[in-house]
């Protein structure tokens, strides 16, 4: 018995479970008190008060049903871990496998799962699948190459430069180096030879050797750079006009209301996935859609704004170049405005890292010297 209190009239109220209603009997008997119920509350009086409210049971059956059925499938494939081959890619496969969307939890063969995924893609070396709920998780840890790619046989190779400049520093691992910093090379002049020549203590020549050669070689070079901007331009200004709608997917039904597609119009969608659980995703989801409305109109530069933004432009292109690990040690380029366009036009003086693999003259050995030729 809980929630005991007096009522205003000297009454006694309090809630008690249903057994122990029936133990009040004795107590009742002793002191002569009437006992009265207000209400009954639980699962068993709700049924028993909305037992004629067939339409009510079905719905709860049919629902029971429903989710039974929705919980024996998979609603959602969860891949993680992969960089070479996308998401997408890798559900194409597993969909000509059968393996897709709503296919059932005990048709599902995980260890054969994993087992396709490592043969059509090679370069997986290790691959799990497991289910979590309505959901498929495949995790994938693909190999590391470099590794592969050192314990294959080296062949020896020469270095040549891909550009013509000034060298500025040459590291040396293995080869000869044909140049020296502050000397100037050519397109296709050897930088690094992949030949090693053996002499005796007369400096002859005795034998040839080959190695791969490896060498970090940076030059200096200049890189011309030329780029035009109009003044007068055609851009599209957003309007103070908007139209919101939404829509509803439910497996490959899709229903849309609200928003008219126009032209010159730009639409944003945002879509929301109904689940129960975390792992329990439902084939239905929701979004909104939104959109807005565009003006194309001419716009004409100003000669400080047409400057600004050619600088932009080049900055951006410097910054491409510092990603490929170029450095830029000069900038001679020169911005002028005429009447219809912006040009920049000049050279920027950068250091890169060039080198390119050769194949090595293979050379015939030199003749054993003997006492009789001397």
């Amino acid at each position: 018995m809980e929630r005991i209190r007096y009522r205003e009239d000297g009454q006694l109220m309090a809630q008690m479970q249903a057994a122990d209603f029936f133990r009040l009997r004795p107590l009742r008997n002793k002191t002569g008190v009437h006992i009265q119920i207000i209400q009954r509350r639980g699962m068993p009086f709700f049924f028993l008060r909305n037992k004629k409210r067939k339409a009510f049971f079905t719905g709860m059956i049919l629902g029971g049903i429903l989710i039974f059925f929705l919980t024996g499938r998979i609603w959602n494939i969860h891949i993680e871990g992969n960089r070479a081959n996308s998401t997408p890619e890798t559900l194409k496969f597993l969909e000509d496998q059968g393996v897709s969307h709503g296919m059932k939890k005990k048709s599902l063969n995980c260890s054969a799962i994993a087992a396709s995924i490592r043969e059509e893609y090679p370069q997986t070396a290790w691959v799990s699948a497991r289910t979590e709920g309505t959901r498929l998780v495949i995790t994938v840890k693909e190999g590391d190459f470099q590794n592969k790619k050192k314990k294959e046989k080296v062949e020896p190779c020469n270095l040549t430069a891909t550009e013509s400049g000034t060298v500025v520093k040459i590291i040396t691992r293995a080869g000869v180096p044909r140049i020296r910093p502050g000397e100037n090379c050519k397109t296709g002049d050897v930088l690094v030879s992949g030949c090693l020549e053996l002499k005796n203590d007369s400096q002859e020549v005795t034998r040839y050797e080959y190695v791969h050669a490896d060498a970090d070689i940076y030059i200096k070079r200049k890189l011309s750079y030329y780029a035009e901007l109009p003044l007068e331009y055609e851009a599209e200004i957003r309007e103070n006009i908007q139209e919101t709608g939404g829509f509803l997917k439910i497996g490959k039904l899709y229903l849309e209301w609200g928003a008219e597609h126009k032209k010159g119009w730009h639409t944003l969608t945002e879509e929301l996935p109904m689940k129960l659980t975390e792992n329990f995703r439902l084939p239905v989801s929701t979004g909104r859609i939104t959109m807005n409305r565009y003006q194309k109109k001419k716009i004409i530069r100003t000669e400080k704004e047409a400057k600004t933004e050619a600088f932009c432009i080049l900055q951006d292109y410097e910054e491409k170049l510092m990603e490929k690990g170029v450095q830029i040690s000069a900038n001679n380029v020169k911005i002028d405005v005429d009447h219809r366009t912006c040009i920049s036009r000049g050279n920027l003086e950068i250091i890169e890292k060039i080198g390119k693999k050769t194949p090595v003259e293979i050379l015939e050995q030199p003749k054993e010297r003997t006492t009789e030729n001397g």
